[in-house]
């Protein structure tokens, strides 16, 4: 771990590869935790070690001067707009650290929102290349609700981790760990000799190490572009997934979505950059990426942990489901299935994908689950699926065929579950008798089932008639193939 090197102690790798991910691609980072979890002391140390022009501003104390300077008199009497720059101002910093965040009042969160998204202050252009934040949890004191505008301007979210949330060696390396801003009077005292755990030649040798393995990353970054052409489309698919799983509650925009893309590729080729400079051993991508959509979407930040946990487990659902894009032999064509089997209204298309589609195990239960949940009538699903297991057992999850089963609804069996003719639709009574005159089970809760919607819709016609007539041929066709027929990789391997 690199960051270890630099005393910042107790993080995972996958958080220090997001950190680096952010100096790659320049994507803002928001860094959330309680005091003492060395946020600001990361932020100066990679500075340092990459020997960029770095400052810390107190959000909840900087005043607009502060950061922009005051104007400067003799040029406003030529007519040009100047500000005179400072050692606090923000003009000629690469790495700026946007400090207590939350604590900040709406007005004084609103003059960050510029900066952080185009590194401009007042439409002029800054040498501002990396923008971090940091900012306690919302129970603090005298913290304020982030204007969700400002938490949509940062890519990666990240929660550093509290002493007492490490192992003991790592809790041990804390309590040791003296930096610049601890003892300050100790090198007053040692003639010369620097008290620190972490000397500036480390820091340098950091800081070499980082820049090779940005500038290799680079490269790698372009290439996974290149390689990864489909995964605007999975990107595309898991945003309506999950807007459909939390009911509305989180729903990505396009910026997300473009923070998602670009956190993906740039977490990814760190990964394989430092393998081969650091000679480590190669990160499992189903994982990384997982956790990079987790780290890349803001939930919970302006509520309780509670619902940030929700959250996360459902985003974790939905990823899952897709998950399959990022093996070795991913083709984009297997995850349309899914995600149709999720989204489709057809009945119809959903017992197809259901019953004859070689789906994982978790796909397959998340799919049946959701469909005994549902209010609707699924009778005819639910009997196709009992008799596909009958003729060809395993199809159908071991564990829910009890609840498939009470699925299966007595009143759809029957014509009593068909609504009463009325006015001049009463003529066409015998036809409509002929149409439920069916010779197998299956094929009367096809009839009920296509002749009720007809009856719902309207007025009966001859016309309905017969297309109600066709279309029960053809589904009663349908579901015998599906009841008869083997799976799409049982057929091939045949």
């Amino acid at each position: 771990m690199l960051l270890e090197k630099l005393g910042i102690f107790g993080w995972k790798e996958a958080d220090e590869n997001l950190v680096m991910a952010s100096l790659l691609t320049g994507d803002p980072l928001l860094l959330i935790g309680n005091h003492g979890a060395a946020k600001t002391h990361i932020a100066n140390k990679v500075a340092q070690s990459l020997q960029r022009p770095f400052l810390v501003y107190d959000a909840s104390k900087a005043m607009f001067e502060d950061v922009l300077g005051y104007p400067n008199i003799s040029k406003l009497k030529e007519g040009v707009v100047e500000y005179v720059p400072s050692k606090v101002t923000i003009w000629d910093k690469e790495l700026i650290l946007i400090d207590e965040l939350n604590r900040a009042i709406p007005e004084l969160q609103s003059k960050w929102l510029e900066i952080i998204r185009s590194r401009k202050i007042m439409g002029f252009s800054t040498m501002v290349k990396w923008v971090w934040a940091a900012m306690n949890p919302l129970s603090y004191s005298a913290t304020q609700v982030l204007d969700e505008a400002l938490i949509g301007r940062f890519a990666i979210f990240l929660y550093p981790p509290d002493v007492l949330q490490m192992n003991e060696a790592d809790r041990i390396k804390v309590t040791t760990h003296i930096n610049g801003d601890d003892a300050p009077s100790l090198n007053e005292w040692s003639e010369g000799n620097r008290i620190e755990t972490v000397s500036r030649q480390d820091v340098s040798e950091v800081g070499e190490k980082l820049t090779s393995i940005l500038k290799s990353a680079a490269k790698h970054f372009s290439h996974l572009k290149k390689e990864m052409s489909t995964l605007s489309e999975f990107l595309a698919k898991f945003a309506d997934l999950l807007v459909r799983e939390t009911k509305g509650e989180v729903a990505l925009d396009g910026r997300r979505l473009g923070f998602i893309y670009r956190n993906i590729l740039a977490n990814r080729a760190i990964e394989i950059a430092k393998a081969q400079i650091l000679d480590l051993a190669a990160i499992n991508f189903v994982d990384s990426a997982r956790y990079v959509l987790q780290s890349s979407i803001p939930v919970g930040i302006n509520d309780e942990s509670l619902k940030r946990d929700e959250a996360i487990h459902k985003m974790e659902i939905c990823f899952d489901l897709l998950s399959s894009y990022f093996a070795e032999d991913s083709e984009i064509s297997k995850i349309d299935i899914i995600y149709e089997l999720f989204t489709t209204d057809d009945l119809m298309r959903k017992a197809e994908i259901l019953l004859t589609e070689n789906l994982r195990e978790f796909v397959c239960c998340k799919a049946w689950n959701d469909l005994l949940k549902t209010d609707g009538d699924i009778t005819l699903l639910a009997y196709t699926a009992l008799q596909v297991e009958a003729h060809r057992p395993g199809i159908v999850p071991a564990e829910l065929l009890e609840s498939i089963s009470k699925k299966v609804e007595s009143a759809r069996l029957s014509s009593s579950c068909i609504p009463m003719l009325r006015n001049k639709s009463i003529e066409y009574i015998d036809e409509i008798e002929a149409l439920l005159d069916q010779e197998s089970e299956l094929a009367r809760i096809v009839a009920y089932g296509q002749v009720k919607k007809m009856i719902n819709s309207g007025p009966v016609s001859i016309a309905k008639i017969t297309d109600t007539k066709n279309l029960i041929r053809k589904n009663i066709n349908t579901f015998r193939d599906l009841i008869k027929g083997q799976r799409k990789q049982e057929l091939e391997v045949a």
